[in-house]
């Protein structure tokens, strides 16, 4: 294996996406450049500021862009001047045109947060959260040029734990992942490690969460509506109305209770105990409107909730 694998980082600029990169300075590898997404207007003033991927390259000095268009001539040309033997793609976001995949001697190799083919697509963590799983993990794929369908490398089971929410989850595949990569682009590279094809016939599919599906609908069992609350945090988050006013349910946990005939989203007690289709969940932290997140305990302090009430996914 050559000592000195010339090698391109491109991720989409989330504080995780730093792990892999930080493996890559540690190794022999030579990184000749990062691509990452331009950051969006974000806040209320919608300022546009460094995410923290470009804030730790431009601290380190280390050569990066935000290509606008990896299909144009200009770009594609940027890339095969710097002759690189691999690209490294996780969480970028972008797809990489055929002209751009073919160029790396050894190819465009992707992180994907699921074990494929189960969970295709732009959210894995999320949907594995959502469908109660207790066991995910990641796999390192050649890319081609269908999403997330590329000859797998190397795959590694993870245990997702009962407070694990996608944050949680996501780092931990992400720790994972990065001690992983370097040696099984070694392995690859050495002839060690065969390309396998996936088994397309069993593969599932997700899809990127839109703002509307992250309304709590009680009309479910507590199983279904703490996946929803774990999945969709830190971002977007699981929102409900209670007393009219839009509230962030950020951690959760299910209460078993006997067969009730309350109508499901009713608060059955002070302590804010939320009655669903089956079982019941107990926020331990939310978000009201235009406030910091608060323990149950000092959201409440003030706060008329009273048994009875009923909370709901609209109003």
């Amino acid at each position: 294996m050559q000592d000195s694998l010339r090698l391109i980082y491109m991720a989409g600029g989330k504080s995780y996406t730093l792990v892999p990169l930080k493996k890559i300075l540690e190794s022999k590898f030579k990184l000749l450049k990062v691509f990452t997404k331009y950051p969006k207007p974000s806040g209320r003033g919608k300022k546009v500021l460094a995410n923290p991927l470009q804030k730790f390259l431009e601290e380190e000095k280390i050569p990066f862009s935000f290509p606008k268009n990896l299909k144009s001539e200009e770009e594609i040309n940027k890339i095969k001047n710097l002759k690189p033997d691999i690209i490294l793609v996780f969480s970028y976001g972008n797809i990489l045109p055929k002209a751009v995949l073919d160029i790396p001697k050894w190819g465009c190799i992707n992180i994907h947060a699921s074990l494929l083919p189960k969970w295709r697509g732009a959210s894995p963590v999320q949907y594995s959260l959502l469908n109660n799983e207790k066991e995910t993990g990641f796999s390192i794929m050649l890319m081609n040029e269908q999403v997330d369908e590329g000859e797998i490398l190397y795959k590694e089971k993870v245990k997702i734990d009962d407070n694990d929410d996608t944050q949680t989850l996501l780092n931990k595949i992400t720790e994972l992942a990065s001690i992983s990569i370097l040696k099984v682009i070694e392995n690859f590279v050495s002839g060690i490690i065969k390309p396998v094809q996936q088994n397309h016939e069993i593969a599932t599919y997700t899809k990127i969460i839109k703002k509307n599906e992250t309304y709590l609908d009680f009309n479910e069992s507590a199983d279904n509506v703490l996946g929803k609350i774990r999945a969709f945090n830190p971002n977007p988050g699981s929102k409900c109305f209670i007393n009219g006013e839009l509230v962030k349910i950020i951690k959760a946990k299910k209460e078993i209770l006997n067969q009730s005939a309350n109508k499901p989203g009713t608060i059955l007690d002070d302590k804010l105990l939320i009655s669903c289709k089956q079982d019941g969940v107990r926020p331990i932290i939310i978000q009201r409107a235009g406030k910091n997140p608060l323990k149950l305990s000092e959201a409440l302090n003030g706060w008329k909730v009273i048994p009875g009430d009923i909370v709901k996914s609209e109003l």
